[in-house]
C-alpha cells in the first residue's frame, strides 16, 4: 500500500512543480532573436551537399523545441543543484521510484519472457557484430587526417617525440628512452609513444599514425563490451550484449575520444581489458595474472590508471577477500605479487622523483584545497544524468563536441532503470564487481582539481555502458524484440544524424580555436620562406611549439642540440627549462617590443599580441594573416622596418640628450 501512496504522492508533486513553472513550459514553443540568430549561423556551416537536412534539423521549430525540451529535462537531474535545496532533493527519488514501481506494476515479471533471451543464432551474433565493428571503423577513421582540423599540442608532442625516439633513440630533450616524458613538464607514462613509434615508421609522421592507435583501442573496446555483458551473469538477453556494444560504438564520448591521438583513450582500454581477464578468473574463484599484467600495464599508458589500478585493486581486495584470498589460491597470490612487484619497478623508481609527483594535485592538499564537500560534489556531477545525457559540464572545450552529450539524451531511460536492477542485484558476485568498476572509476577524476574533466574519467565509460545493458534487458524482458527494435533503431538513426551534425559539421568550426588551429599553415610558410626569420609570440601559449615541430618534421637531432647534456642527466627531477625555443628559421618566444622592431624580421602572434595601433606605432607591415574556419583572424605576421623605426626615435633621442 505504501508503494500506491510513493507513486500517486510523486505524481502530485510533479503536478504541482509544473503548476509553479508555467513559464518553464511556455518558454519552449518561442524561440527568442538569439536562437533565431544562432539557427541562421548554424544553417551557414552545413556542407551544399546537405542543406536539406541542415533545414530539417536547425530551421524547422519543432527542432529547436526539441532540443531546449531535452535540456530543460536533463536540468532536473543535475545533481549538484538537486541536493543543494529546495523541494528537488525530496521531489527526484520519490518520482524515479513511482517511475519503477508502475514500469511493475505494468509490465509481467521478466520470467515469463523468454523470447529475448534466444534472439539469435551464433552466426547471426557474429555478423551483427561485425557490423557494429565495422561501424566503428567508419566512425572513428572516416577523415581522420581533417578532424579534429590540426592537431593538438597534446598530439603534437606524442608524435614528434615518437619521431625523435625513431630517429635518434631519444626524446626531444635528449633523454634515451625514458621512462615518462616531459610532456611540457607533465612527465606523462611512456607507453603510448612507444607504440606510435613504428606507426610513424610505416605510415610517415602525420595525424592519421598518431590518432589511428586510439581508433584500434576503441575497436577492442567494442569486444569487451560484449565479453563482459555476456560473461557478469547479470543478463538474460543474448541481444542485450550486442545492444551494448553498438550503444559503446556510437557514443559521442567514446567516438569524440577515438579520434584522438594522445594515451588517455589507449589507457582506459587497457585497464577495461585488465578488469575483464580479472573478472573471468574472479568469478570462478581465482586470480588472473593476465588481468593484472594488463592493469599493470595501463598504468605505463595514462596519468588516470597510475592512480585508478591501485585503488581498484585494494577495493576488490576487500569486496572478494574470501574469493581471493583463501588455501587453493596462494600460489596464484605468490605469483600475482611477484609479477606485480617485477612490473611495478620503474613505477617504484619514478616514485623517488620529482617525475612521479608533478600530477600529484589528482589527490590534492587534503587539509586546504580538497575538502569532503569538494568531492562530492565532483562525484555528483560525474554522475549526474546532466552532465552524461545533457551539456557536459568540462569547461575545457577541447575535451568535448559542441551541441552533444556524453551520451544520447534517450539512454537515461535504460540507465535509470539499469541503475535500478543493479541495486537488486547488488549482492551477486557479478553486481558487486560492476559496482566497484563503477565508484571508483571516477575517483581520480574527483580528486583532480577544480574543474570537471571528462577527460579523467574516461575508465567511468565502461561502467556505465554496462549498467545501460543491465537496462535494455530489464525492457526486452518485458517487450518482445519486434516491438523494441524499431523505436530503438529509430532513436539510433537520430542518434547518428545529430553526432555527424555536432562532430562532422559543427565541431572543425566551433571548436578550431581549441585545437591549436593555424599553426600548420604557419609552418607551410616558414618552409616556402626560408630566408626569411620569424618570430613566433607564446607568452601566452609556450606548448604552440610542439606543432611546428611535428608540422616541419624538423631534425630531432638539431632540436635536442639546443639543451645542455645536464637536462638529459636531471630528468627526472623536473628541472626547469626556458620557455623560449629556436630552431629553423623561427623563434618562439614573448616579444621584446624595445629590441625586436630593430631587427629585420617578422613578427607572429594573434591579434591580441600585435594590436593594429601597435603596428602604426612601430612602422609594421602586415605580411600574411591565418584565419580560422569562421575567417576570424588568429596568426597575423608583420614584418619589421628597422630604418624608419630608428628614423623616427633619432628625434626624440636627441631631446632627451639635451634634456628638453
Amino acid at each position: 500500500m505504501w508503494r500506491v501512496a510513493v507513486v500517486v504522492s510523486s505524481i502530485l508533486l510533479l503536478i504541482f512543480f509544473v503548476s509553479q513553472n508555467r513559464h518553464w513550459l511556455t518558454g519552449l514553443t518561442t524561440l527568442t532573436t538569439a536562437e533565431k540568430t544562432e539557427q541562421l549561423r548554424r544553417m551557414n556551416e552545413y556542407p551544399p551537399a546537405a542543406y536539406r537536412l541542415a533545414n530539417l534539423i536547425e530551421a524547422r521549430k519543432e527542432a529547436v523545441i526539441y532540443f531546449k525540451l531535452e535540456r530543460r529535462f536533463l536540468d532536473f537531474f543535475d545533481l549538484p543543484k538537486t541536493f543543494g535545496g529546495g523541494l528537488k532533493p525530496v521531489l527526484l527519488p520519490l518520482l524515479l521510484f513511482g517511475l519503477f514501481e508502475m514500469v511493475k506494476r505494468l509490465m509481467p515479471e521478466a520470467a515469463t519472457r523468454e523470447a529475448a533471451k534466444n534472439s539469435g543464432g551464433r552466426w547471426s551474433t557474429g555478423l551483427v557484430l561485425m557490423m557494429i565493428l565495422l561501424l566503428g571503423v567508419g566512425l572513428y577513421f572516416y577523415k581522420l587526417d581533417r578532424l579534429p582540423n590540426s592537431l593538438s599540442d597534446d598530439e603534437a608532442t606524442v608524435g614528434y617525440n615518437a619521431y625523435s625516439i625513431l630517429t635518434t633513440g631519444r626524446d626531444e630533450y635528449g633523454k634515451t628512452l625514458p621512462l615518462a616524458f616531459r610532456f611540457f613538464g607533465a612527465y606523462t607514462p611512456p607507453l603510448f609513444v612507444y607504440l606510435a613509434v613504428p606507426m610513424i615508421k610505416w605510415f610517415g609522421l602525420n595525424a592519421v599514425s598518431i590518432r589511428a592507435l586510439s581508433g584500434v583501442f576503441t575497436l577492442l573496446g567494442i569486444l569487451i563490451v560484449y565479453g563482459f555483458v555476456k560473461r557478469l551473469n547479470l543478463v538474460k538477453s543474448a541481444l542485450a550484449a550486442i545492444l551494448a556494444a553498438f550503444v559503446f560504438a556510437v557514443s559521442p564520448w567514446v567516438v569524440f575520444y577515438a579520434r584522438i591521438g594522445y594515451e588517455v583513450t589507449a589507457g582506459y582500454i587497457v585497464f577495461a581489458a585488465g578488469t575483464y581477464f580479472l573478472w573471468r578468473r574472479l568469478s570462478k574463484g581465482k586470480l588472473s595474472i593476465i588481468g593484472l599484467l594488463l592493469l599493470s600495464l595501463s598504468t605505463y599508458i595514462a596519468h588516470t590508471e597510475r592512480f585508478l589500478v591501485p585503488i581498484f585493486l585494494v577495493t576488490v581486495g576487500f569486496t572478494f577477500s574470501g574469493e581471493i584470498f583463501n588455501r587453493k589460491n596462494r600460489r596464484q597470490l605468490f605469483i600475482a605479487a611477484v609479477i606485480l612487484l617485477i612490473s611495478q619497478i620503474p613505477n617504484l623508481y619514478l616514485m623517488t622523483t620529482k617525475s612521479f609527483w608533478t600530477k600529484s594535485e589528482v589527490f590534492g592538499d587534503w587539509n586546504v584545497s580538497r575538502t569532503i564537500g569538494e568531492f562530492s560534489n565532483q562525484l555528483l556531477t560525474y554522475f549526474s544524468p546532466k552532465a552524461l545525457f545533457g551539456t557536459p559540464a568540462d569547461i575545457n572545450l577541447q575535451h568535448t563536441a559542441p551541441e552533444i552529450g556524453l551520451f544520447y539524451s534517450w539512454l537515461i531511460i535504460p540507465f535509470f532503470i539499469g541503475l535500478y536492477q543493479l541495486y537488486w542485484k547488488r549482492k551477486t558476485v557479478g553486481g558487486k564487481y560492476l559496482l566497484v568498476m563503477l565508484l571508483t572509476a571516477p575517483i581520480p577524476g574527483a580528486f583532480s582539481g577544480h574543474f570537471i574533466s571528462v577527460q579523467r574519467v574516461l575508465p567511468l565509460i565502461m561502467p556505465l555502458v554496462l549498467v545501460t545493458a543491465l537496462g535494455f534487458d530489464f525492457l526486452l524482458a518485458k517487450i518482445r524484440p519486434i516491438f523494441f527494435l524499431p523505436p530503438f533503431l529509430l532513436l539510433s538513426g537520430l542518434s547518428l544524424v545529430l553526432l555527424w551534425r555536432s562532430y562532422f559539421v559543427l565541431f572543425p568550426k566551433e571548436r578550431s580555436a581549441y585545437w591549436s588551429y593555424g599553426y600548420e599553415q604557419m609552418a607551410e610558410i616558414l618552409k616556402n620562406n626560408p630566408g626569411k626569420f620569424y618570430v613566433i609570440d607564446s607568452a601566452r601559449a609556450g606548448t604552440v611549439y610542439s606543432g611546428l615541430l611535428f608540422y616541419l618534421k624538423f631534425s630531432p637531432a638539431e632540436f635536442q642540440k639546443q639543451f645542455p647534456p645536464e637536462l638529459a642527466r636531471e630528468y627526472y627531477s623536473n628541472p626547469k627549462i626556458s620557455p623560449s625555443y629556436k630552431f629553423a628559421n623561427v623563434e618562439l618566444r614573448g616579444i621584446t617590443w624595445e629590441k625586436d622592431i630593430f631587427v629585420n624580421q617578422i613578427l607572429v602572434g594573434d591579434p591580441l599580441a600585435i594590436s593594429a595601433d601597435q603596428a602604426r606605432e612601430h612602422f609594421l607591415v602586415k605580411t600574411f594573416e591565418i584565419k580560422d574556419p569562421n575567417e576570424k583572424p588568429i596568426l597575423v605576421g608583420y614584418k619589421t622596418d628597422p630604418g624608419r623605426k630608428a628614423a623616427a626615435n633619432l628625434p626624440s633621442k636627441i631631446r632627451n640628450e639635451r634634456g628638453e
